[in-house]
């Protein structure tokens, strides 16, 4: 069973997008979260419950109290804590592994194998048939897909099949990522006691190109810009070192974050471990990395390579912040562990009682986890409805029942925005003031909240408002 979702994640997750929307997140997060309920009932009711180590328990638990903890105290909660559970599914993959057979591991790696032929096939097609130059096969984007080879390339190396090799590499061409070059250079650099010299020099060889070519471009925008947002992210984790700003909070609180009169939205930092360090705090990156690298240390020589090729991309660019990738990630790290023969047993008594509370926590777990995914999906059948005609007053329900299910600043600007429409000022205003609440470090919600104050007469309520999006958003500040 534990095999089976951890299948789900790792096979499955990269060809539902990256697992990257919302829908993908939600519906793997219930089919792990429901599934691995019914393993922990049905354990229990045998009577003898598997444990991974203690040591290994200890270090997962503790990332995952840390990073709860940064998504719960986020000044944008409403966007970090779904973001925390992409985050949860790949920590969980570390001491779940620890349960899975040996031989289970081994078909866990051949769905990855039968996923990697189908990006593969993809993006063949798209190259050859929609003459796209650089396929992104599932992606949204073809550096993340080049992060995703990297860690296909080994394994299919390790399982002899060569012409997934071949394919892997023709798409790896296509993708034109400098940053996954550099990745392979640098993994081969690293893997030169098991690979023999020959992979050392042409690992270097290859990252003497990428060198060059980044030299090459570094007047160009895309550098220029990574420099803003890695200059960005330093300034997050200087503001708040210890818990960051919550998952998934880069997009939203860079803004703030920029130097003034620049406006480069990114939705990631580029940069995996500053970007980390921004968003969950510096403890969490310490110990998730002092972590990930002793478990590299001592792992097999193929997964160890395709984790360190990406974790060297991932300082360029962002192909490990897309979910599917960073589920992959750490199910390669967590592969260097053996199973663990701990375990500890359940007396009849209790059977029945903690039964009964696993599955209490399951529906509750998924009760949340799915109340996101209903609210975006009223909220996106809501916004089409109006694009296609709908009058305001037949939407408006919707929108609101959207915002009742889950916090979303965005579902509350666009109930502002109808009531605009509708010259209700007040009711604009008080929608207004819940996504100001709920993200404060957009400035154009306080800049229409103090419009609309100044609409209703309350000229002491838009000098409040102004003042305090001002501290959050630097342009405000600007007279």
């Amino acid at each position: 069973m534990l095999a089976l979702l951890i299948g789900l994640l790792v096979a499955l997750g990269p060809l539902l997008r990256g697992g990257w929307d919302l829908w993908s997140q939600s519906l793997l997060f219930l089919a792990v979260a429901a599934g691995f309920s019914c393993w922990l009932v049905g354990r229990l009711l045998v009577g003898y419950l598997p444990l991974p180590s203690k040591r290994m328990l200890a270090w997962a638990g503790a990332l995952a109290v840390l990073s709860a903890a940064s998504a719960l105290m986020s000044p944008v909660s409403a966007y970090a804590v779904p973001s925390w559970r992409a985050l949860a599914l790949g920590l969980w993959i570390f001491p779940a592994l620890e349960t899975v057979s040996k031989d289970e591991r081994a078909a866990v790696d051949q769905a990855i194998r039968a996923a990697a032929w189908v990006l593969v096939l993809l993006a063949f097609y798209q190259h050859f048939h929609d003459r796209m130059s650089r396929p992104p096969a599932t992606f949204l984007n073809q550096n993340v897909f080049a992060g995703t080879i990297l860690m296909l390339l080994p394994l299919a190396l390790q399982k002899n099949d060569w012409l997934l090799c071949a394919g892997l590499l023709a798409a790896l061409m296509w993708a034109h990522s400098v940053g996954a070059w550099l990745g392979l250079g640098g993994a081969l650099i690293l893997a030169r006691r098991g690979a023999g010299p020959i992979a050392s020099r042409l690992g270097a060889g290859i990252g003497l190109v990428c060198l060059v070519l980044i030299y090459g471009k570094l007047q160009d925008p895309e550098v220029i810009h990574r420099w803003h947002w890695w200059t960005a992210a330093w300034r997050m984790l200087s503001e708040r070192p210890w818990l960051g700003f919550g998952p998934g909070s880069f997009a939203y609180v860079m803004p703030s974050f920029q130097q003034p009169g620049r406006d480069l939205s990114s939705l990631y930092a580029h940069q995996y471990f500053l970007e980390t360090g921004a968003e969950s705090g510096l403890p969490y990156l310490v110990l998730f990395t002092a972590g990930v690298l002793h478990l590299l240390h001592r792992g097999g020589e193929h997964k160890r390579f395709g984790a360190a090729a990406l974790l060297i991309q991932s300082c360029w660019d962002y192909a490990l912040s897309i979910p599917a990738n960073f589920w992959l990630f750490c199910y390669f790290a967590a592969s260097s562990g053996s199973q663990s023969s701990r375990g500890v047993n359940i007396s009849p008594g209790r059977k029945l009682p903690y039964s009964a509370l696993v599955l209490a926590l399951s529906y509750s777990v998924c009760s949340w986890a799915s109340s996101r995914w209903r609210a975006d999906r009223i909220k996106s059948e809501a916004a089409e409805r109006f694009r296609s005609g709908a009058p305001a007053v037949a939407v408006l329900p919707d929108l609101e029942r959207s915002a009742a299910l889950a916090p979303d600043p965005e579902a509350e600007r666009d109930i502002a925005e109808l009531a605009l429409q509708n010259r209700d000022f007040a009711e604009a205003a008080r929608h207004l003031e819940r996504a100001a609440v709920l993200n404060p470090f957009r400035a154009s919600t306080w800049a229409a909240l103090e419009r609309v104050d100044l609409q209703l007469g309350r000229a002491e309520a838009a000098r409040r408002a102004r003042a305090q999006g001002a501290l959050y958003c630097p342009a405000l500040r600007l007279p």
